[in-house]
């Protein structure tokens, strides 16, 4: 594939990422709006998404108007705050969402972006659970509930805050965009730069400017990307909640600290601060099922760093904390209110006491650590700090210790959850293998890099630099910005496999072309069953389909006679069978002599199946022989 054709996006996907920054943009303005004249300017983006996913959370659990309503006055209330924001702060207010340093980020992060634009969903929890979340959103203007049709995501009851900013967007355009949740989830992370460089400017002792410098612009992208020790392409660039989880945490993190070191000093600022955590965890408890369990984690932190510097009462913490909690406590309880009046599970829930896998506690904590040990530049970051923390416990000297034990505590004390869960939450398939450990970390990762950024930078700021050195650094970072997505396109654009290409051709001729009850049997003899998977998304994109989604079945074949198949397609009346991949023992067990390299649609007559159609394989012959 010629380099220029991953970074060339079809019209349509143009209009989805113009309206994810439209939103996005939006999103900054009402966090200008509400955060006021001596806010932090550069979490307004953050401050915003909260306040508008927490209000339609609550609105639309309680409101009996229909969504398409409360989203009308979110672009209402957008459009005001411009107004407001410009007459109030043109002046003498900070610019909103650090805007000097934002369009800078954007300009030089545009190849990233533009490869971003070009993706279409590939990875398995997309099409399980986030896609078909989103897009039932978007398709009933409401949450799941028992007045609608069942979700076809596998865990319905989930938080839905990731999905906002999909639906968002979506009704700005009029159509689905389906990797509006990988767009989002890049730009967020580009917006958290801003975030990130005024840390590393507070360690540096920087004069006032630096924010308007290109070179700062590019050190930025590059910290919260590659340099991060977490970017893993297949979390960022997807709908998965994973990312803007590690982004909120990290300004949770860092707003804690700023609470913490304006505490020290009696700052009137800190109660601002307070409202910006209150926003923001607001939407970080919005968008995973487990993150109350981080923010708790985060909470205890900064209440051992108020009992342990004397420079800081506790009392004025506690002082606090109703502010800090009063948004996440609101959207928490309207979310949980709405599970118990709908749904019945639709959640992932702790096993019964005698499944838990407590003989195998020594073998999952020895599998952790092994797993981690292999993500070298992580685990020795997160571990540094960890041991730092532990011994600023001890030997407490300022700044630089809050963060790390804010950090230091976050890792060790998640990483006991999460293996306190793989002994009481998982099976025992999963449990022993430690399931998803790393992505989980990954979590931690944004606030980890910039602790140990802050750290870096108070020892270079005692360095002298030549200012050709520093030029030749400058044009170094903005050179991999802007050349790094060309080098590595190949790789980036993961979601290009032609095996999924083929099985989305093929799930979209049925979901068009298949007679209304169907029941289509998919069989994937090889497979991992994202190829049911895709089948069963492409039915739900079409809406008059769902009443074919329940008729969608995983097919085993192997090791059963024609007659014995024949019952079974008799007991769950199918009328149609998918064969992705044809092999020999495929052919013995159902009677056929199916070309191979081919997918077939096949039709049950009443005595035996019919090729309808078949498809070729797209220049490939083993569909497990490319990379997932």
């Amino acid at each position: 594939m010629a380099l220029l054709q991953y970074f060339h996006p079809s019209v349509q996907q143009l209009f989805g990422l113009a309206s994810v920054l439209i939103t996005i943009f939006c999103f900054g303005c009402c966090g200008a709006l509400i955060g006021g004249r001596k806010r932090f300017a550069a979490v307004d983006i953050f401050t915003g998404w909260g306040l508008v996913t927490g209000g339609l959370t609550i609105a639309g659990i309680l409101a009996t108007a229909p969504f398409s309503w409360l989203v009308y006055g979110f672009w209402a209330l957008a459009v005001g705050a411009i107004f407001w924001i410009w007459r109030r702060d043109r002046f003498e207010g900070p610019e909103p969402g650090a805007f000097r340093l934002i369009w800078r980020i954007l300009v030089l992060a545009s190849p990233l972006l533009l490869l971003v634009t070009a993706m279409k969903a590939s990875q398995w929890d997309e099409f399980s659970h986030w896609l078909p979340s989103a897009q039932y959103l978007f398709r009933f203007n409401g949450f799941p509930s028992s007045a609608l049709p069942q979700s076809p995501a596998y865990f319905p009851a989930y938080p839905q805050a990731a999905l906002m900013t999909t639906y968002l967007s979506s009704r700005l355009t009029g159509f689905f965009i389906e990797n509006a949740g990988t767009l989002s989830n890049t730009i967020m992370l580009l917006c958290f730069a801003p975030i990130y460089l005024s840390v590393v400017a507070r360690g540096l002792k920087l004069d006032t400017g630096w924010n308007s410098q290109w070179r700062y612009a590019a050190f930025g992208i590059l910290g919260v990307t590659i340099l991060s020790t977490v970017f893993v392409q297949k979390l960022v660039f997807t709908a998965y909640a994973d990312t803007p989880t590690a982004i909120t945490l990290a300004v949770l993190g860092i707003l804690v600290w700023m609470i913490l070191n304006d505490l020290e000093n009696d700052n009137p600022s800190t109660r601002t601060l307070a409202w910006h955590f209150s926003l923001v965890s607001a939407l970080f408890i919005n968008l995973k099922q487990v993150n109350p369990v981080l923010l708790a984690i985060l909470l205890m932190a900064a209440m051992l760093i108020a009992w342990r510097d004397p420079k800081i009462k506790v009392k004025s913490l506690f002082r606090l904390l109703p502010v800090m909690l009063i948004g996440p406590v609101i959207v928490f309880l309207s979310w949980r209110y709405h599970i118990g009046q709908h749904f019945a599970g639709g959640e992932f829930q702790f096993k019964p006491f005698d499944e838990w896998l407590v003989p195998q506690a020594f073998n999952i904590f020895s599998r952790m650590v092994l797993v981690l040990s292999k993500k070298g530049f992580y685990f020795a970051m997160m571990g540094g700090l960890s041991l730092y923390a532990v011994r600023s416990l001890f030997r407490y000297h300022g700044e630089f210790d809050r963060m790390a034990i804010i950090t230091g505590s976050l890792f060790i004390g998640y990483n006991l959850f999460l293996f306190i869960t793989y002994i009481t939450a998982f099976d025992s398939y999963e449990g022993p293998r430690v399931a998803s450990l790393w992505r989980y970390n990954t979590q931690l990762g944004l606030l980890g890099c910039t602790a140990a950024v802050y750290g870096l930078s108070i020892l270079w700021s005692n360095v002298e630099i030549k200012p050709t050195a520093r030029t030749l650094f400058s044009g170094l970072a903005i050179a991999l910005v802007v050349g790094a997505p060309f080098v590595t396109a190949e790789r980036l654009r993961f979601d290009i496999r032609p095996p999924k290409d083929h099985m989305r051709m093929v799930a979209k001729y049925l979901a068009d072309e298949l007679p209304a009850r169907s029941r289509v049997a998919i069989i994937n003899v090889r497979g991992t069953g994202i190829a049911w998977l895709i089948v069963r998304y492409e039915f739900t994109a079409v809406s008059e389909n769902l009443k074919k989604l329940h008729g969608i079945w995983p097919f085993k074949v192997l090791e059963k006679s024609p007659d014995d198949i024949a019952k079974d397609v008799q007991n769950k009346n199918i009328t149609h069978a998918w064969v992705h991949e044809v092999t020999e023992e495929l052919n013995a067990s159902m009677g056929l002599a199916l070309a191979k390299y081919q997918s077939h649609l096949l039709k049950w007559t009443g005595t035996g199946w019919l090729v309808i159609k078949s498809w070729p394989y797209d220049g490939y012959k083993d569909p497990l022989s490319f990379p997932d």
